[in-house]
């Protein structure tokens, strides 16, 4: 099947929310990051790569441990913002799914919350393991799907009542990665071995007042399937959104669980 449009609609959502982001998206998926170095078992020195790296987080925290960082993303916006936020680190414009970089470069590859963007899953894990060296450590997140996670939970069984699902893009499955099993299979047949998962407990902070707006820009996936919606089904997708969301606000916040999943192999 043809994901192009997804793709190209996934591509262009972040490049316009890289400003934005470090008061949306971040608010849940930095808090994986401490669980994917941890697998990543980084050294000094390692030669560490970001794939898919956003506005840079992943690669400002190896470093910090004292890692030899790049990072790489498909979205310019996103690129742009990552050299503004972090000058000393080189950031540069690429596909996780087409990585520039020779055979056996790096000891570790990291992509947090990314795998879940692409049109090939797979073929990103091939080329991971392509650029790592011999016993290189590829680490990757992925949120768990609405069976168990109360967040997605909460948009996708108003989505489903009400949204027509046609009138989307085709794109790939959202939550194949959230399933274990199958990510074993992906990642056992493109040459990893030691494979390790685990669950982070990610609790999602958003401002009030309306949880629809603030989901609106956090993630591209939900946007661009009710931009594509009716005005008075987007109208009542919002209002039972936040009327499902009401029970997670206090003081002005939501506080909803949103737990991500952390996948680890050594390369053979």
């Amino acid at each position: 099947m043809d994901f192009s449009a997804f793709r190209d609609g996934e591509r262009d959502g972040w490049s316009s929310r890289a400003d934005i982001y470090g008061d949306a998206t971040a608010r849940a998926t930095l808090q994986t990051i401490p669980k994917l170095l941890d697998h990543a078992r980084l050294f000094p020195r390692a030669k560490v790569l970001d794939a898919g790296c956003g506005p840079g987080y992943v690669a400002a925290s190896a470093k910090l441990l004292g890692a030899d960082v790049e990072g790489i993303d498909f979205s310019a916006g996103m690129v742009e913002r990552a050299k503004t936020k972090f000058p000393e680190i080189e950031f540069s414009l690429a596909d996780v799914e087409d990585l520039p970089m020779r055979d056996e470069t790096f000891d570790a590859v990291l992509s947090n919350i990314v795998l879940f963007h692409v049109t090939d899953p797979e073929r990103a894990m091939s080329e991971a393991r392509r650029v790592l060296k011999p016993e290189g450590r590829f680490v990757f997140s992925q949120w768990l799907g609405p069976d168990r996670s109360e967040c997605y939970q909460l948009l996708f069984d108003v989505i489903g009542r009400h949204a027509d699902m046609s009138r989307a893009d085709p794109a790939p499955n959202a939550y194949a990665l959230s399933n274990e099993a199958q990510v074993s299979e992906m990642m056992q047949s493109t040459s990893f071995t030691d494979l390790k998962a685990e669950i982070v407990e990610n609790v999602l902070h958003a401002p009030g007042p309306s949880f629809f707006e603030f989901f609106m820009k956090f993630g591209v996936r939900v946007p661009l399937i009710l931009n594509r919606q009716d005005v008075n089904v987007q109208v009542s997708i919002r209002e039972e959104i936040d009327e499902a969301a009401a029970q997670y606000l206090a003081d002005g916040c939501y506080k909803i669980p949103m737990p991500s999943i952390v996948y680890s192999g050594v390369a053979k």
